[in-house]
């Protein structure tokens, strides 16, 4: 009898714990998967973002912009882009998105038959990197990894079923029941840092905030952890990758802006130094002009080597995002230095 037992209990236990995990998780739902929100939870904390802007953009009706980019993007003012091109925009910007990200998200779009009319596409210097790894959470997402669906784990049931999700839950939960006020990583809009209610175009002055000071220990300390991996050359891949997005733009009608972010010139001034960063710098740069017209923000001028600008050595404020979007879509009420975001047309 006893052994009976015990047999019951190894499968019944596991089923249990299961049942429990997706309750708690459907309950909870910290990516805004479902359509219900049972415990009228305000900020939910998502671990995974692209699960989180895949569900979105799914639930959603078809936007009129759609802006893509990593961390370095997201930080930015999608309203501002309404203002400039009219319509709904959304910031489906990734952490630590590569060009696959940017690729992934488009053929999403494609499929769901909700590709817009403006893609808006923030390119990283790095992401063409041959020796940087592709992010683990794109290999997961069934929905973006076009690359190895083998590779893919993801599914609408094993978002529920995650481990990332029950953290998210648990985080979510604890913030909204002990009244924390711990805000979502994103917002309606898609963008991160309350960046969709800043309109302002130019760095706050004579205020409490101050210039950030970065030593030069500070600039090569930034230096090394782009150097960690090692830049042997531009990925032969990516550029295919690239290659297919305008191919997709111009197939579906959908009008494609591109643009390298800006970094800080501090940081810009001792890549350009590096003789292997600087000529995978000037070779990426060839590349994206032999294929496609694109602004390119890694300069020196008078925005990039202010470090008012900028959060950190590498990604902008929303202010600066603005201006970004004031020279992409040629805002004429907005003075910007002349080499801030030079427009490089196609070869």
């Amino acid at each position: 009898m006893k052994h009976r037992k015990w047999i019951k209990l190894f499968f019944i236990l596991p089923t249990l714990i299961v049942a429990l995990i997706l309750a708690v998780n459907y309950v909870i739902d910290p990516y805004s998967m479902t359509e219900f929100n049972l415990l009228n939870i305000p900020d939910k904390l998502a671990r995974d973002d692209r699960v989180e802007k895949v569900s979105k953009l799914k639930s959603s009706p078809r936007y009129d912009n759609i802006i893509l980019g990593s961390s370095r993007v997201y930080a930015t003012n999608p309203l501002v882009v309404s203002k400039y091109l009219g319509g709904t925009t959304y910031n489906g910007g990734v952490g630590t998105a590569t060009i696959e990200d940017h690729l992934g998200f488009i053929l999403l779009l494609e499929r769901l038959e909700k590709l817009p009319k403006n893609l808006i596409i923030g390119l990283d210097f790095y992401t063409f990197n041959k020796e940087l790894e592709t992010n683990k959470y794109f290999l997961k997402n069934k929905d973006l990894n076009f690359i190895n669906s083998s590779v893919a784990t993801q599914n609408y049931l094993s978002n529920f079923l995650s481990i990332d999700a029950l953290r998210a839950s648990y985080k979510t939960l604890k913030n909204h029941l002990k009244n924390k006020n711990e805000k979502a990583r994103f917002d309606i809009h898609g963008a991160a840092n309350g960046a969709s209610e800043i309109f302002t175009y130019y760095a706050p002055q004579n205020t409490h905030k101050k210039e950030k000071i970065y030593s030069h220990a500070d600039i090569l300390k930034e230096l090394g952890f782009i150097k960690t991996i090692q830049y042997s050359a531009i990925s032969q891949k990516r550029i295919e990758y690239l290659e297919q997005i305008i191919a997709i733009a111009e197939k579906n009608n959908s009008k494609l802006f591109i643009y390298l972010t800006p970094i800080y010139g501090g940081l810009l001034e001792e890549v350009q130094k590096d003789k292997n960063l600087s000529t995978n710098l000037a070779l990426l740069k060839q590349y994206l002009q032999e294929r496609i017209s694109f602004y390119d923000f890694v300069s020196h001028n008078s925005i990039n080597d202010t470090a008012l600008y900028f959060g950190d050595l590498t990604h902008v404020t929303p202010e600066t995002g603005n201006l970004v979007y004031a020279r992409l879509f040629h805002d004429s009420n907005q003075t910007l230095p002349e080499d801030f975001g030079s427009y490089r047309p196609k070869d």
